[in-house]
């Protein structure tokens, strides 16, 4: 079995065994009551969808800021459509994250130069990963002491977390000191053709040069990138916030802000399965159960989110058709 054969195998494995954890979570926690605190939402979801939207514009600034100075002109509102698309297809399809950024980078090609648009892709997933580690940071704080977590549960989501955040330390020190010459090392070793080794080499050149600019020359753009993606995880928090109102909680700001940075940190360390099925459920029911919370109204805040999730999806996948076609017709034109 290859490698990319071996790793659709564990995603589809894990999405079916995310599915079966949804399906146990929700005949455990009793339908009847999930479906009245649904009910109690109700009319709210379209609250939630448009917040939901509101984090993508704040996803999209943060991407955006990484994006070279002379090259972000008319490109904010096209972007938001790319990253809509590319993330429909990372959350739809068998492929992690392979499938959504490869599609982002031939879409951002017909407006950016290649190695800007790599670039791009590197630094908006450093800053992005980076202010969601802060962000955890800071919500767990807030609710610590309140939580009654098992002792194992909690060494290890710690544990799991600090190894995320040292990943993330080595991604962001192979950035700054240039991500080509270990890549065309690796390449010489397999073997590779020189020539085309010649050429990666050249491309990557160009990576490294915008990386260096992001990093060394423009560090207000990565504090403005950072803040951006910060504000999107505190539309998050609001959104929970609305939500234990609706369902009769008691409208607790730092629950609220727990919460969501609890679900953040789930969705950090089960990223392999796909669009975090049953893992973004499980975690509610875990923190909700931690702050004494019930367990019904954390899974009807799951499905909530869950349903937001599949609007979503299809909308992502629908700017994908539409940008394909937009694709055509520009060769069409030509």
């Amino acid at each position: 079995m290859t490698p990319g054969v071996g790793s659709r195998v564990a995603r589809i494995a894990s999405l079916l065994l995310g599915g079966a954890l949804l399906a146990w979570l929700l005949v455990s926690s009793g339908m009847p009551s999930i479906l009245a605190d649904l009910a109690r939402i109700g009319p709210g979801l379209a609250v939630i969808l448009a917040l939901e939207l509101t984090i993508d514009a704040f996803n999209t600034l943060g991407w955006w800021f990484t994006i070279p100075v002379a090259e972000r002109a008319g490109t904010y509102g096209w972007l938001y459509w790319v990253r809509s698309a590319g993330t429909a297809l990372n959350e739809a399809t068998p492929l992690a994250s392979v499938g959504g950024e490869a599609a982002k980078l031939v879409i951002l090609r017909r407006r950016i130069t290649s190695a800007a648009a790599a670039a791009s892709l590197l630094a908006a997933r450093m800053s992005f990963s980076s202010a969601k580690a802060m962000f955890i940071v800071v919500g767990m704080a807030a609710v610590w002491p309140r939580l009654a977590l098992p002792r194992d549960v909690s060494l290890a989501l710690l544990s799991g977390f600090v190894l995320v955040v040292i990943g993330i330390a080595m991604f962001a020190v192979l950035q700054v000191r240039g991500i080509g010459m270990g890549t065309v090392s690796a390449l010489g070793r397999a073997r590779i053709p020189a020539r085309w080794i010649a050429l990666v080499d050249g491309w990557l050149h160009g990576v490294d040069a915008h990386l260096r600019d992001f990093y060394r020359a423009r560090p207000g753009d990565l504090a403005r990138s950072m803040v951006a993606y910060v504000c999107g995880f505190a539309c998050g928090a609001l959104q929970i916030l609305l939500m234990l109102g609706w369902l009769g909680l008691p409208v607790d700001p730092a629950a609220a802000v727990g919460i969501e940075a609890f679900a953040t940190l789930i969705g950090f360390l089960m990223f392999v399965v796909p669009g975090s099925l049953g893992v973004q459920e499980g975690g509610k029911v875990l923190i909700f159960a931690a702050l004494g919370l019930p367990r019904s109204a954390a899974m009807a805040v799951g499905i909530t989110f869950r349903l937001i999730s599949i609007i979503e999806i299809a909308m992502g996948l629908v700017a994908f058709v539409l940008l394909q076609q937009g694709k055509r017709g520009q060769h069409g034109a030509r």
